[in-house]
C-alpha cells in the first residue's frame, strides 16, 4: 500500500499536513518522553506516560475549514497473551482527548481542539497495562513495555453540507442490491439480510464476528498469514453443536455452518483455514479494484474519528467507498443516508440485531437504506 491524500485538487477531500515515521523524524517532532531508543522503525512507550511534542507549523491548516484529525500506527505489547490488551489514555496539551484498547496492531484515532492551531502539540499516552517481559515469562528484559509506536499522521478533514436523503421509495427495492455491497463485520447481521433478500456472495467477514479493531489490524497487516493452521482453531456451540472458527492472529471468529454429526473436526478446520486464505487474498482484489461499496457498523456505537481512520485506510487500496451505519434518531429517520465526505456516507437504520440473534434483522430498512445509499454515490 502506498500513502497518497485522496485527491489534493479537490476541495472537499480530505488531505495530509503531516506524515511522518521512524526512523527519520524532522526536528520538529520529538518522542519528547517516556520512550525507549527507536529500534528501527519501531520505538517502544515504556511505563506509566509518555508523549510526542509537534511543532505548530506541522499541523496548521490555514484558513480551510474543517477539522485535523491525527492517526497514530501502534502495535501493544501483549507479551504471550492473544488474549491481552493495552488501554490507552490519549490527551493533548492537557486535555483528555480519546480512551482506547489496543488488542492488536491498529489505529489510534483523535481530534485535535482548534483552540490549539497556533501553539506546539504535546500528545500525551496514559497506559497503565503496561507490563515487562520478565513479568510475563517473555525474558529477562525488566522495562514495562505499552505499545510499539510506528507513524503519525495529521489529516485535514474538510467540513461539507451534511444534505440528507430521506426515505422516498415508491415501491418495493430489488433484493440483489444487497449483494452489491459488502460487510466488513461486527457480527452477521448484514450477511444474513443478504440471505434473506436472496443473495449469496462470498466475501471474508460476512459470517465473522470482527470488532473493529481486529478489521483494522488485517487491513494493516493485508491479512498476512490468515489463516495459518497454527492461529485457528475450532470449537463447538449451541444446541445444533455448530463449529465454530476462531483466527487468534487478527481475533476473529466464524461461523462455519458445519454442524458436529456433519464432518470430522479435523476436516473442518483444514477446510477453513484454506477458505479464510482464499477468502482475504479476494478481499485484496476487490479493495484494489473498489468494487464493492462498504458497510461498517458496531451495535454500541463507532467513534466518529475511527469511521473517518478506516475511510482513509481503506483509500490506501483504491477509491472504495463506505457506508457508516449508526442508529436513527429524530433528525435521521430509519432510511436516511448523509454524505460524509465524496465516498463517505453515513446512513441510519431503526435498531440493530442483538449479537445473540443475529438473524433478528430489519430487512426493509436495510434495502431502503442501501438503496438510498447508491443514489447517493452517484449523484456524488
Amino acid at each position: 500500500m502506498t500513502e497518497n491524500s485522496l485527491a489534493p485538487e479537490d476541495a472537499l477531500v480530505p488531505s495530509i499536513l503531516a506524515d511522518f515515521s521512524l526512523p527519520h523524524l524532522p526536528p520538529d517532532i520529538a518522542l519528547s518522553g517516556g520512550w525507549a531508543a527507536p529500534e528501527g522503525e519501531i520505538c517502544w512507550a515504556l511505563g506509566a506516560y509518555s508523549e510526542i511534542t509537534i511543532g505548530p507549523a506541522r499541523w496548521a491548516h490555514g484558513q480551510r475549514t474543517g477539522r485535523i484529525l491525527a492517526i497514530i500506527r501502534a502495535t501493544p505489547y501483549l507479551g504471550q497473551n492473544l488474549q491481552a490488551r493495552q488501554r490507552v489514555g490519549i490527551s493533548v496539551n492537557g486535555t483528555l482527548a480519546r480512551e482506547v484498547s489496543l488488542e492488536r496492531a491498529g489505529l489510534l484515532a483523535f481530534w485535535l481542539p482548534a483552540e490549539y492551531s497556533a501553539r506546539p502539540l504535546i500528545i500525551g499516552f496514559d497506559h497503565p497495562d503496561a507490563c515487562s517481559p520478565a513479568d510475563v515469562g517473555a525474558g529477562e528484559d525488566q522495562r514495562r513495555f505499552a505499545f510499539a509506536f510506528h507513524a503519525l499522521q495529521l489529516w485535514h478533514i474538510p467540513e461539507m453540507p451534511r444534505d440528507c436523503m430521506p426515505p422516498g421509495i415508491s415501491g418495493p427495492v430489488p433484493g440483489d442490491i444487497l449483494g452489491r455491497f459488502e460487510s466488513l463485520g461486527d457480527n452477521c447481521e448484514f450477511g444474513i439480510a443478504q440471505r434473506l433478500a436472496g443473495n449469496e456472495p462470498l466475501a471474508l467477514l460476512r459470517f465473522a464476528a470482527a470488532p473493529l479493531g481486529a478489521l483494522i489490524s488485517g487491513l494493516l497487516n493485508e491479512f498476512a498469514d490468515f489463516g495459518d493452521a497454527g492461529f485457528t482453531e475450532i470449537d463447538i456451540r449451541g444446541d445444533k453443536r455448530e463449529y465454530i472458527l476462531t483466527e487468534h492472529r487478527y481475533n476473529l471468529t466464524y461461523h462455519t455452518f458445519t454442524y458436529e454429526d456433519q464432518m470430522p473436526e479435523a476436516r473442518v478446520l483444514s477446510r477453513e483455514s484454506r477458505k479464510l486464505e482464499l477468502l482475504s487474498r479476494r478481499m485484496l482484489d476487490d479493495l484494489r479494484a473498489a468494487r464493492r461499496i462498504y458497510i461498517v457498523k458496531q451495535n454500541t456505537g463507532l467513534a466518529e474519528g475511527d469511521v473517518y481512520s478506516l475511510f482513509l485506510l481503506l483509500r490506501r487500496f483504491g477509491p472504495n467507498r463506505l457506508i457508516h451505519v449508526a442508529l436513527a434518531d429524530a433528525a435521521h429517520p430509519a432510511g436516511t443516508v448523509e454524505m460524509l465526505l465524496p465516498g463517505l456516507l453515513r446512513g441510519y437504520i431503526t435498531r440493530f440485531a442483538p449479537y445473540d440473534a443475529a438473524a433478528d434483522v430489519l430487512l426493509d430498512e436495510w434495502l431502503t437504506l442501501c438503496h438510498n445509499a447508491e443514489a447517493v454515490l452517484q449523484t456524488a
